[in-house]
């Protein structure tokens, strides 16, 4: 069953585009600061993540995003 919650977040950081997904990906901070991700506990936060790596997976092997 999917969260509902997990996907609004995930889809809200993705809509602000890759440098942002990038950078919530691999800043800390961004992390930390993040309106969105603050909204969720610890596990929800980490499936986020893990869901915005699958998306920029695909990005990754395309080249369609450039940072």
């Amino acid at each position: 069953m999917k969260n509902s919650r997990i996907d609004r977040v995930t889809h809200s950081i993705c809509e602000r585009g890759c440098r942002y997904v990038n950078a919530i990906l691999h800043d800390k901070k961004a992390q930390q600061n993040c309106g969105e991700l603050l909204k969720l506990n610890r596990d929800e936060q980490k499936t986020v993540i893990k869901e915005l790596k699958s998306v920029m997976s695909v990005y990754d092997q395309t080249g369609s995003c450039s940072v």
